[in-house]
């Protein structure tokens, strides 16, 4: 079994977090490290990889910054001293271990690849004009999403996503919103947060309202995101790039 190995990649203190290469994922290799994980892992690191202390698989933490090739020779090797064995997996099942734990446990198995962080940096700043609504730390600049952590709240296939098909991937809280109230006032932004009883919003001004829901007269949400999508306006190379980047960003 492959208990306790890839949560012990370093014996070392602290918390760091995986640098990924630039590679490309198969869905093949995904769903077939799926099935590995299934049966060799999931007893001891649980089906979220979260299951031992101070390591999350899913969310590429570990307790040092480790590389593919890293895992697979730990995967390989083991780690007696953690009481981890060694295994003899074929290369191709090395390979399906890594793209299902790069892939954030997507048993969809949807392909994707991460390019380099730096170049995807120079993207998001840059052609991609992503500071224009976000900003990588912090609240967005303009009524968008904080992606201070985007790396470890989404899974990769589900930054792509938002990338070239933010109208599918648009979650319900931000979605946009349109309040008319009772006194005549309509109020356009973000929802921030909603309750029983009151929405919380961010109009286009940036300024913030707790609005009352007996004040309200009419409540529409939006089905458009103000994102636009990036398909066909990024190279490949440049969507591995920034995908790269994006995955990066874990918080603290």
């Amino acid at each position: 079994m492959l208990c306790g190995g890839l949560a012990v990649l370093a014996a070392v203190s602290g918390r760091a977090i995986a640098q990924v290469e630039d590679h490309g994922y198969s869905a093949a290799d995904i769903q077939a490290g799926f099935k590995i994980y299934s049966a060799q892992c999931q007893l001891c690191h649980g089906p979220n990889g979260d299951q031992i202390a101070g390591i999350n698989l899913s969310r590429q933490r570990f307790k040092r910054v480790v590389s593919d090739d890293d895992i697979k020779a730990t995967v390989s090797s083991g780690i007696v001293s953690a009481g981890m064995p060694a295994f003899r997996f074929q290369p191709a099942e090395l390979n399906s271990i890594v793209a299902f734990i790069r892939s954030g446990f997507d048993t969809s198995g949807t392909p994707f690849k991460l390019g380099d962080a730096a170049r995807g940096k120079a993207v998001f700043e840059g052609k991609g004009g992503c500071t224009a609504c976000h900003a990588p730390q912090g609240e967005g600049r303009f009524n968008a999403p904080s992606l201070s952590a985007v790396g470890a709240a989404r899974q990769p296939v589900e930054i792509q996503r938002y990338i070239l098909e933010p109208n599918k991937a648009m979650l319900p809280l931000n979605r946009p919103v349109s309040i008319t109230l009772k006194d005549g006032r309509t109020l356009k932004g973000r929802r921030l947060n909603e309750d029983s009883y009151s929405v919380q919003l961010r109009d286009e001004t940036l300024r913030l309202h707790s609005i009352a829901k007996a004040d309200i007269k009419s409540y529409e949400l939006g089905k458009t995101s103000n994102m636009p999508s990036y398909a066909g306006k990024l190279s490949d190379t440049e969507l591995a790039d920034l995908l790269g980047y994006l995955t990066s960003l874990k918080g603290s």
